[in-house]
């Protein structure tokens, strides 16, 4: 059990070192330390939160909150700093929505204690495939 939570680890590493997350950090801290765009981007995931659970329980959207999430989403399309976020924030989320399938449902055979084993050294699991 060590042994997959240190491999765990490992890609956990892997994946903050990549340039994708690197980058999301990056704009993730620009659109926090910048008022404007922090404050537009939280108007615009409210507002377009509020629509999308209204359109769930099946309530009609009004033309003012039509009119409403256009305006913001206008606001949104001409900020260039929000628009690089959301662009690395969707690439970052779909890696890690590949990493979960992957771990979901791994290809190829299952490794198991006799192949992960070292020779001469009972029980100590192999971790550098």
């Amino acid at each position: 059990m060590e042994e997959i939570l240190a491999k765990a680890n490992e890609l956990g590493l892997m994946i903050r070192g990549s340039e994708i997350y690197t980058r999301f950090a990056e704009l993730s801290q620009k659109i926090d330390s910048n008022d404007e765009a922090r404050v537009l981007l939280e108007e615009f995931i409210q507002k377009s939160n509020e629509l999308s659970e209204k359109e769930k329980a099946g309530n009609p959207i009004e033309v003012h909150e039509k009119e409403e999430i256009t305006v913001l989403s206008e606001k949104v399309a001409a900020n260039d700093i929000i628009k690089e976020f959301i662009a690395t924030q969707t690439y970052y989320y779909n890696l890690e929505i590949m990493v979960q399938k992957i771990i979901n449902d791994p290809q190829g055979d299952p490794i198991t204690e006799s192949k992960i084993v070292k020779p001469g050294n009972p029980g100590k699991i192999i971790t550098n495939f």
